[in-house]
């Protein structure tokens, strides 16, 4: 193989081109150190051991120094290491390395989002957000599943044990977040009819089940003209 460029990596390193294509980045002074100059040969042999001695070292620590930040998930973590130079190659390795450790659990990850957002976002929120992060669906189902189930407390789910009221959970976990958004834009229990649809409008549009939004609204008294449609069932 033959150095066929070296380009500035801010200012300490320099990006390595091996036969056109970016090998990995060395700081200069290492560049200097393995004689490494621009059309100089280097056999595969002495390249992977550069790689397995300087660069994937480097790598790791740049993993777990972003993972002492927060938990990321693999795309996450795949995505920065390869913004920060490192080949696709040495990112799988690097990424590896970590999870061998359980430094990256993507289930952990699931659960921990949906517990820190389940009050606040709906369960179509949270699950566009984990797909973007490179979570897979069955996982993200099984994980909001989990949390439901927790929520509603140990001695219940146990009693249960049947997959409708797993189902319970997760709609009550959905009404709690419902409430707290009502609650958070209408003081007291009563609303007007033209805030009632406005808070409706804003609930489905956030990917809030029509029956969670049904459920929470049927606690608060319309007040203005109209007040006898309030407990009419097709008020929706």
């Amino acid at each position: 193989m033959n150095v066929t460029d070296l380009t500035p990596k801010g200012k300490k390193a320099l990006n390595v081109w091996l036969d056109g294509c970016k090998a990995g980045f060395l700081e200069s002074r290492e560049v200097s150190a393995y004689g490494l100059e621009i059309g100089a040969e280097v056999s595969k042999e002495r390249w992977q051991k550069i790689v397995a001695d300087v660069i994937l070292p480097r790598g790791k620590k740049k993993a777990l120094s972003l993972l002492e930040l927060q938990d990321r998930t693999t795309k996450e973590m795949h995505d920065r290491l390869l913004m920060a130079d490192y080949t696709e190659e040495q990112v799988w390795d690097i990424i590896a390395y970590v999870v061998s450790f359980g430094y990256i659990d993507e289930h952990r990850y699931a659960y921990q989002y949906i517990k820190n957002h389940a009050r606040t976002k709906s369960r179509r929120e949270i699950t566009q957000a984990l797909l973007l992060k490179g979570v897979e669906r069955d996982l993200i189902e099984s994980s909001y599943e989990r949390y439901a189930e927790e929520s509603t407390g140990a001695e219940a789910n146990a009693s249960a044990g049947e997959t409708g009221e797993r189902s319970k959970g997760a709609s009550s976990v959905e009404e709690d977040a419902v409430r707290r958004f009502v609650a958070a834009r209408v003081k007291g229990t009563e609303i007007t009819q033209e805030k009632r649809r406005k808070v409706f409008g804003a609930l489905t549009r956030k990917g809030f089940s029509y029956a969670a939004i049904r459920s929470v609204l049927a606690d608060y008294r319309i007040i203005d003209a109209g007040d006898e449609i309030e407990a009419a069932e097709g008020w929706f």
